[in-house]
């Protein structure tokens, strides 16, 4: 007997996974990361000087104040990355903070990230724009220390 041609042929199930589209996804989730962790590192560039210090523990994130070689100001805190910032509105704005703070161990602390060509009057300068707002907690930020050579 001949076989119908027009009869549907029975073949086994595939019981294997399909992974093409996984790796379609991984891919496609690959290049989106690619693509966005250039964009996550934000900082004005300065040349911090190189000493060992303690890190700090705190509950409050503090607010970063960056002093550029060129004596240009930049300020950090909550949602706002890297603002260039006059000295009088650095003032208002730690002091509207301050007074935002609830209480003593919630006081606000400014980090200086300022440049390590930069003159020493313009740092002093800086805190003494601190201090008049009303600023107690006052740090410096640094960068990891050069490794000392050996002799040869």
């Amino acid at each position: 007997m001949k076989p119908n041609p027009y009869q549907r042929q029975k073949k086994t199930l595939n019981s294997d996974m399909n992974v093409v589209p996984y790796i379609d996804v991984m891919l496609v989730l690959l290049v989106i990361f690619m693509v966005t962790a250039p964009m996550l590192i934000t900082g004005v560039d300065v040349d911090l000087p190189k000493e060992q210090t303690n890190t700090l523990s705190q509950n409050q994130l503090p607010v970063i104040v960056s002093l550029t070689a060129n004596g240009e100001l930049f300020m950090s805190y909550e949602d706002n990355i890297d603002t260039p910032i006059s000295e009088s509105q650095l003032i208002d704005t730690l002091a509207n903070l301050q007074s935002q703070s609830s209480g003593a161990d919630d006081t606000v602390q400014v980090m200086i990230n300022a440049d390590q060509n930069n003159q020493y009057g313009a740092i002093m300068s800086l805190m003494a724009n601190l201090q008049q707002a009303g600023i107690q907690r006052v740090g410096l930020l640094t960068g990891a220390p050069l490794p000392m050579p050996t002799p040869p």
